[in-house]
């Protein structure tokens, strides 16, 4: 039985390293193809639109699927306990909303009488967007309790909190910083994820 939990510790770890190094080379290939656009102030979701947009949108999906992986992970691996629970509800809702903002993209560089006509969605992908950053907070903070009612896991717990912090500190860094910089703050809080 610990063998077999070994086994697929590593097959689920192994999946979810896959999932991030294919969202980061999808987003990287994104930033390389869209000459003009800056990495300081362009938001991602700004990549989820044009010519290229298909790559923001599956690596977006790949995230999603990633986060996925990682949720069944740790349903499998970690010794159960309420946040768990809470960590793997709240990781279920991130990947919702990391869908939700693939499937519905605005364009915020259209002009404003485009715009206009897609109020809603673009209500739905910013709160999808606000929601997907809070979970990923709460996450971030529950999954080190979670972590550390394992021994196995429990040398995770305090690198796990301090994610959790950086991701809090970008999170009020993009609220703060110039317009021209909160492409470049957001960017910092996908390298933490």
């Amino acid at each position: 039985n610990c063998m077999r939990r070994l086994r697929s510790s590593r097959s689920f770890g192994s999946s979810v390293i896959a999932g991030i190094l294919l969202s980061l080379m999808l987003g990287a290939t994104l930033e390389l193809m869209r000459p003009g656009y800056s990495p300081f102030r362009n938001l991602l979701n700004e990549y989820l639109v044009g010519p290229f947009s298909f790559l923001g949108i599956a690596a977006a999906y790949m995230l999603a699927a990633t986060f996925l992986i990682l949720l069944v992970g740790l349903r499998f691996s970690v010794r159960p306990s309420g946040f768990l629970t809470a960590s793997c509800v709240l990781m279920g809702v991130v990947v919702l909303s990391l869908c939700v903002s693939a499937s519905i993209p605005i364009d915020v560089s259209a002009p404003e009488s485009n715009r206009s006509s897609s109020a809603g969605t673009g209500i739905i992908h910013i709160l999808s967007a606000a929601r997907f950053y809070a979970l990923l907070i709460a996450l971030l903070f529950t999954l080190p309790s979670a972590y550390k009612r394992d021994e196995n896991w429990h040398p995770l717990s305090h690198v796990t909190l301090f994610l959790g912090c950086l991701v809090l500190a970008f999170q009020v860094g993009f609220i703060l910083v110039p317009f021209d910089l909160k492409g470049l703050v957001q960017r910092g809080i996908g390298l933490v994820i």
